[in-house]
């Protein structure tokens, strides 16, 4: 494997990094920001990634005490040694320790009161590493399956996304969607104007859990499934198994936007232009971000979402964002003032994911609970289906995935009580188009 693949970028931006004479990820790795010929966001994304699969890679072992940090590495140069400090925090940090090395470790000893916040992230490395250097079977059995029968769904949501004021809905959609199976996905589309949260969102998920492919504003305008330009197939032919994270999925072109209905719907579809002819197969989970249309909502919300209704038909769950209150606002700009962020949970997260996919539950629900659940669903289909909003008879696929979602969290079958729960996301899902 071409190391730059680790990555889970495009064929398009690889070749820009390659063009660049860059070919292994330590060289990535002692990048600044500003070096990458990309967008400061989409640089930052990758430049991070690098550093974190090079650090991964590189250390032994973690040990953290009081006053001191000791990383032992299998190879120790700048590149390392760079991706380790960043990985850890000690960039965003910079006077909390001083650094030593000897022959195949650094040693960080602590400098002022923010050395915890650094010990803090060289505590969840050494989670990490210890949970790579474990078999799967280990990892599932002995910490994932209990640590989600104690939490379960409402426990997964709100812990990862503690750090997003407001927005339960959105919160709850996403969750919904890591749970799902790239065989059975339930797609989620979030709209809402800048400053709502988004943004915080997507970083969340590309900075907990593995798998992911990020697909930035350039590469939704260039083509999803074929860049129009190039004549390439696009992003998502490249994402079989993977959890797609789409930024402005407004600014898809339209010829792109037929070419997706299929794809989403059930992981195949074909392409046909002047340089390619391709069947594809690429089963994905879609978790998409936009803008409403002209940016800002103005009246009658449903009327300025910006995608066709028989693309919004093949999201499971579309979302309307609300503007951050100024009282969380404030509390938001007092914890970064402060340095307190609570985005990043180690492997835990990433390993429950993928634990509970291969979980299959069973329906125990009530035959009166499924009579009600069904006929609410088919009433939202009624009161949907002509508007831009468009709910219709893929609601019947919908419908199922969602509780099967939920269950799966807990690892619990389906019940009385995740009937309702599905009922009620997908019905908080619509009402937010009407506050």
């Amino acid at each position: 494997m071409n190391e730059l693949e680790r990555l889970g970028i495009t064929p398009s931006e690889r070749k820009k990094i390659e063009a660049m004479g860059i070919k292994r990820l330590e060289q990535i790795a002692l990048l600044g920001y500003d070096d990458l010929a990309m967008s400061p966001s989409k640089a930052k994304s990758i430049i991070k990634r690098a550093r974190k699969i090079v650090a991964n890679d590189n250390i032994i072992s973690i040990d953290v005490s009081d006053d001191e940090i000791r990383i032992k590495l299998r190879k120790k140069n700048m590149a390392v040694i760079k991706s380790v400090l960043d990985v850890i925090g000690v960039y965003q940090y910079p006077a909390s320790v001083s650094m030593e090395e000897s022959d195949d470790t650094i040693i960080l000893r602590k400098m002022n009161r923010n050395f915890e916040k650094v010990a803090e992230g060289a505590r969840i490395e050494k989670e990490i590493v210890e949970a790579i250097e474990r078999s799967e079977e280990e990892i599932y059995d002995e910490d994932v399956r209990e640590f989600a029968t104690v939490h379960g769904f409402d426990g997964f949501w709100r812990n990862l996304f503690k750090f997003i004021r407001g927005n339960e809905i959105m919160k709850k959609a996403i969750a919904t969607s890591l749970f799902s199976t790239f065989e059975e996905p339930v797609h989620t589309l979030i709209i809402g104007e800048p400053g709502s949260s988004k943004t915080l969102a997507k970083e969340i998920i590309l900075e907990n859990f593995s798998d992911v492919t990020s697909i930035g504003a350039n590469t939704t305008r260039a083509g999803l499934v074929i860049n129009l330009a190039t004549g390439e197939l696009g992003a998502l032919a490249y994402s079989n198994g993977r959890v797609v994270v789409v930024d402005e999925m407004d600014k898809i072109p339209q010829q792109d936007v037929e070419y997706c209905y299929e794809l989403l719907s059930n992981g195949k579809g074909s392409v046909h232009s002047a340089k390619i002819h391709e069947e594809i197969e690429s089963h994905f989970i879609m978790i998409a971000f936009a803008n409403p249309r002209g940016e800002i909502f103005k009246g009658d919300a449903i009327s300025q979402i910006p995608l066709p209704p028989l693309l919004i038909s093949r999201f499971a769950l579309i979302v309307k964002t609300s503007n951050i209150s100024r009282e969380d606002r404030i509390e938001l700009f007092k914890e970064k003032f402060f340095g307190i962020d609570e985005k990043k949970h180690g492997k835990i997260y990433d390993a429950w994911v993928k634990m509970a996919r291969k979980f299959n539950p069973k329906i125990e629900a009530g035959e009166e609970r499924v009579e009600k659940y069904i006929k609410s669903i088919d009433a939202i289909i009624e009161e949907n289906y002509k508007t831009n909003l468009r709910r219709d008879l893929r609601m019947g696929d919908y419908m199922r995935r969602i509780p099967m979602a939920i269950a799966r969290a807990g690892l619990e079958n389906i019940t009385d009580e995740i009937l309702q729960k599905s009922e009620e996301i997908i019905y908080d899902s619509i009402e937010s188009w009407k506050r």
